[in-house]
């Protein structure tokens, strides 16, 4: 019997087979060796895209941190420039004849007036850049609706009253005592609602309109309260598992927009045909900001609109709502409530000055006032304007200056009638400095300083103990009515 290779060395293709499997073997492996290659590029192109994409995002986010601060920077010095003015101003008008007076009165007004367009502006640009930059934090805390409602109401009122338009507040259904989002954020997006339907109305109504809706049927846990913990860990388990509605809309009757439109208004950096809205005033931002906060809270927000009648921008949340009583305030917390819901809408129209009575002539003479402030300019202008009103000035640059100087004044039976601390400032903020000297028995008026429209909690002040607070730019005439609402209390 013949032997296998000798049987395959009769066949005459098996030398040709062979030579074919060893191409095919050579072009395998050649195919493999480019694949591999290929596959080691593309990894590196990957590594290389990650390696940018992370560079991108930490350059936008430094961009953004760098372009905050100058925000800061920029809204400081543009109100120590109006508090300049302000000073000389009030200095020449006691020099004035009456209509010299009304005039400069006029362009005192007028310069407040586009110094607070211009912030208004800058902060539109901002925190748009804030939310490129993901710099914002959103919180889910224990909130009043109705609070937050209420407080934005109040703050941009003035501006509904000026153009001689109507406006309400109404609220439908159940509304629940306590919520869990992020009040701060709330606000924001009503205050750029309400502006935009105060720009295009210019004759009629507008009404704030909050409503309880139905939730999904999806149970689920309430988001984690980001706040500082309470002493009690079952804080949470208070709120309904479930999520429900809020639809707070803001409704005017202005001038309407077509439904071609619509989506052009959110988009940024572009405005609407000027034949449809007028976009003098409009920085084609604040609509934009909006949506995009209210989906950072589980939100979105809805138009309906009719070119002539107006139209209804809706905020509609998913939020969890307390099942137990309304969360306990503070005690300066349920004084500040109860004067803006007591009071409803009615607040006073921007201040008139008139003549001053001659027991009015120095509102604070004999006082003695502390301002603790890192800035020497916010230093000049609040010395300026206390001692125009006749009380006795000193400064400190710092929250640990401030407390050592009330501490040694104390030690000599000497005291301070009220104090304006600034919040925010080196070595000790004034935080830590009101609530230092809280500790140590410290019972005189302590009045904070600082801007709460860009970082700033009224809450926060009063929990450090402060008594009061006022916002910069600082109102001369608040400033002293509020220093005497509290030095007579003493």
């Amino acid at each position: 019997m013949p032997s296998v290779s000798a049987l395959f060395g009769t066949i005459p293709w098996t030398g040709g087979l062979i030579a074919v499997l060893a191409l095919a073997v050579t072009v395998l492996a050649l195919l493999c060796t480019w694949l591999y290659r290929l596959l080691r590029r593309a990894t590196a192109i990957r590594d290389r895209l990650i390696a940018a994409n992370r560079d991108m995002e930490a350059a936008t986010k430094a961009k953004g941190q760098f372009l905050v601060s100058m925000n800061s920077e920029i809204q400081e010095s543009m109100k120590s420039l109006t508090g300049f003015i302000e000073i000389l101003a009030q200095r020449e008008l006691q020099h004035c004849t009456p209509e010299l007076k009304e005039e400069m009165e006029g362009l005192l007004d007028h310069i407040k007036t586009h110094n607070e367009d211009i912030l208004a502006v800058l902060n539109d640009v901002f925190d748009y850049i804030k939310i490129d930059a993901n710099l914002l934090e959103i919180e889910s805390v224990p909130m009043s609706i109705r609070q937050v409602v209420h407080d934005i109401c109040h703050v941009e009122k003035p501006h509904i009253v000026a153009k001689h338009l109507d406006f309400s507040v109404q609220y439908n259904g159940e509304i629940p005592p306590t919520i869990l989002s992020d009040p701060v954020r709330i606000q924001q997006i009503l205050t750029h609602l309400i502006r935009h339907a105060v720009r295009f109305t210019d004759k009629g109504t507008i009404t704030v309109l909050c409503e309880a809706l139905a939730g999904d049927d999806d149970t689920g846990t309430p988001p984690q309260n980001t706040a500082t913990q309470t002493t009690e860990d079952t804080e949470q388990d208070s709120f309904s598992a479930s999520p429900m509605q809020l639809k707070i809309s803001v409704i005017d009757t202005g001038v309407g927009i077509p439904t071609s439109h619509i989506r052009d208004i959110f988009k940024p950096f572009k405005r609407t045909d000027s034949s449809v809205l007028n976009p003098a005033s409009d920085t084609a931002l604040g609509l934009n900001i909006a949506m995009r906060l209210a989906r950072l809270l589980d939100g979105t927000i809805t138009v309906e609109s009719i070119p002539g009648q107006g139209s209804t921008f809706s905020l509609l949340l998913n939020v969890y709502a307390s099942m137990g009583p309304p969360p306990i305030l503070s005690e300066h917390r349920e004084q500040r409530e109860d004067s803006r819901l007591l009071a409803g809408l009615d607040i006073r129209q921007p201040n008139v000055k008139t003549e001053s009575s001659p027991d009015e002539v120095l509102p604070l003479q004999g006082l003695r006032v502390l301002v603790v402030e890192d800035m020497a300019v916010n230093q000049v202008i609040l010395a300026a304007l206390l001692r125009e009103a006749g009380a006795q000035v000193e400064l400190t640059d710092n929250g640990a200056m401030g407390v050592q100087k009330i501490m040694q004044d104390i030690d000599n039976g000497l005291f301070f009638d009220v104090i304006l601390m600034d919040m925010r400032m080196p070595v000790m903020d004034g935080y830590e400095a009101t609530a230092y000297l809280r500790k140590h028995h410290y019972h005189r008026p302590i009045i904070a300083v600082t801007a709460l429209t860009v970082e700033g909690d009224w809450e926060k002040t009063l929990e450090a103990g402060c008594d009061d607070c006022l916002a910069k730019p600082v109102d001369p005439l608040a400033m002293i009515e509020t220093i005497k609402k509290h030095v007579r209390t003493e």
